[in-house]
């Protein structure tokens, strides 16, 4: 590849992983760097539906 990101995906083993899709429904996440895709834990899901709340507050607030 000879975009900017070919390091990205020509590494797959070295990516941690942080950048990642979440779908709370299904408690699966997808990272968007090399595809992984995983169930999260408990603790995961319990921040990232605290972190989706929070958003959907706050575009409430500016809409309001």
């Amino acid at each position: 590849m000879d975009d900017d990101n070919s390091d990205y995906l020509d590494e797959p083993d070295d990516c941690d992983c942080e950048d990642y899709d979440a779908d709370i429904l299904e408690g699966r996440a997808r990272c968007f760097r090399c595809g992984r895709s995983w169930r999260m834990t408990t603790q995961q899901l319990s921040a990232e539906t605290r972190w989706q709340a929070s958003m959907f507050e706050a575009s409430d607030a500016d809409i309001a």
